[in-house]
């Protein structure tokens, strides 16, 4: 799978483009790992193009969560589709995680 990064002055966007699965995950931990080492600690996962989790892809996402709270940031979600969201739901994953809203952010500037 690859991973877009879309560095911004302030966050990274990475992009999965397929599925997240056990096959694709370790693409994922790649690119969250390349970014906390380059001191990025505000991460977000644009999940338009994903269209299935399995629980491993759902395992990686947490541990993204875990590695950049411990680094003093946040990991965020965006663009989830239904079926990630009715995932995210049921494992009550969505409670942790916050969605990106960069539309917020300008109204709030």
């Amino acid at each position: 799978m690859q991973v877009l990064e879309h560095v911004y002055s302030n966050v990274v966007v990475l992009e999965p483009t397929e599925r997240l699965t056990v096959e694709t995950e370790l693409d994922l931990k790649d690119a969250v790992r390349r970014q906390l080492d380059a001191g990025r600690r505000h991460l977000v996962l644009d999940l338009a193009r994903v269209p299935y989790v399995d629980s491993c892809g759902l395992g990686t996402m947490v541990q993204a969560y875990v590695s950049t709270h411990r680094a003093g940031g946040w990991v965020r979600l965006s663009n989830i589709t239904p079926r990630v969201r009715h995932l995210l739901t049921i494992t009550r994953l969505m409670t942790i995680f916050e969605l990106y809203r960069p539309e917020a952010r300008a109204l709030g500037a």
